[in-house]
């Protein structure tokens, strides 16, 4: 799988490239029928090479798919979530999973269905952004986004998608009520790291009050209902933040430091979950004089570059979460170093997941382990990650305003 993963990477990577040098005369060609554009970039990028590996060569689905299909399978039984099958997600996320099986009982069909919602947030962040078709095709043709779309079906962008929409709503009835009803609809449906980009929100929106009021309009009646089903288990999926996994600053210290910064106390979790509270709080502050729908995308960047920072619970599969807000909200000027560098952040991605599970997952402790040559080009593929998140933070969130 990691060759394979090469070979895509390298191959979008080359797509990428073309794109950007004939940006002028592709963007004047897509200008011209953006719609058909957009939908043919889909079905080249996204709907046939789900075909073309599914369906006419007959690759099985991997990873955290299967999951998705067993969580999915005891949900369309009448299993309730938390006490009779486990979730990683929000409650309501295993039942979205539960729709495609209708139509074919297969854990492929949890594939097509994310990449179709997939393609209604890349459509919905268009019409947020009012930006180029473009810019959609630049994202379809990130390696990292192929992969963990197509390969992966990950579903980490539907937290991305949950925003979207919900400004998508904002900015037609400039009601704060609804748009925290919207954002906790969202937090029931996608994942509990949600709820980290909501505190910066409140502390931003001057209606706050409003805000907080459509939250527990979803909230209340959400926690009475769990509570009663499930007791205290529906705050299981938090539970896997003890769990440390890489890359993540804490993974990348911990060896260098020969374990003198540790990796796995529960006291990590807290430093993470308070400074990620503390970079909102901060760059809210800072960005008060903003629009709600020009400030929060922003934010939620903000929030989950620093989140992969910062976490020990990090994974490079989060990077689903940002990509396409880095794509469509970045500040500074797209010059060749910056392409550089998220060309990189991209093939980080795709490389370093593979190549560390099929170590066994294993950890370095002291700088000793970093002298094995495999291990030195996993950790490597971790400070490109790390490396580059750092650079989007300080070029674009930071610095620019």
């Amino acid at each position: 799988m990691l060759i394979y993963k090469l070979i895509l990477g390298i191959l979008f990577s080359f797509f990428l490239f073309a794109a950007i040098y004939q940006k002028n005369r592709l963007e004047t060609l897509i200008n011209q029928a953006p719609q058909r554009s957009f939908l043919l970039f889909s079905l080249l990028f996204r709907v046939f090479p789900f075909l073309a590996i599914y369906v006419f060569l007959g690759f099985d689905a991997r990873s955290d798919v299967l999951m998705f299909y067993d969580s999915a399978l005891a949900a369309s039984q009448g299993g309730i979530v938390y006490r009779d099958f486990d979730s990683a997600y929000s409650p309501l996320f295993p039942y979205l999973t539960v729709v495609p099986l209708w139509f074919w009982d297969s854990p492929k069909s949890i594939i097509l269905e994310m990449i179709v919602l997939e393609l209604l947030i890349l459509w919905g962040t268009l019409r947020l952004t009012k930006q180029s078709v473009y810019y959609a095709l630049i994202y379809l043709l990130l390696p990292a986004t192929f992969i963990l779309s197509v390969l992966g079906g990950q579903e980490d962008i539907l937290m991305w998608g949950a925003l979207v929409f919900s400004l998508l709503l904002f900015q037609r009835n400039q009601n704060y009520v609804m748009l925290g009803v919207s954002l906790g609809i969202g937090l029931l449906v996608t994942k509990a790291l949600l709820i980290l980009f909501i505190p910066a929100v409140l502390y931003f929106c001057r209606d706050r009050w409003k805000l907080l009021v459509g939250l527990l309009i979803v909230g209340i009646p959400s926690f009475l209902i769990l509570y009663l089903s499930v007791q205290w288990d529906f705050l299981s999926p938090i539970q896997q933040a003890n769990d440390p996994r890489l890359p993540n600053i804490w993974s990348i210290l911990h060896p260098i430091t020969n374990g003198l910064i540790p990796l796995g106390p529960k006291w990590i979790n807290w430093v993470g979950l308070l400074s990620i509270l503390a970079v909102g709080i901060y760059f809210a502050a800072s960005r008060m004089k903003d629009t709600v729908v020009e400030f929060l995308p922003c934010l939620f960047l903000v929030i989950y570059t620093w989140l992969m920072i910062s976490q020990q619970s990090s994974v490079v599969n989060y990077a689903y979460t940002i990509l396409m807000p880095l794509v469509f909200y970045w500040k500074g000027k797209f010059t060749p170093i910056f392409w550089m560098v998220l060309i990189l952040f991209n093939l980080g991605v795709i490389l370093q997941a593979p190549l560390w599970w099929g170590m066994g997952m294993i950890y370095f402790h002291t700088w000793a382990d970093l002298w094995v040559p495999m291990h030195a080009l996993e950790y490597l593929l971790e400070l490109i990650v790390i490396g580059s998140l750092f650079w989007f933070l300080k070029n674009m969130l930071f610095l620019k305003k």
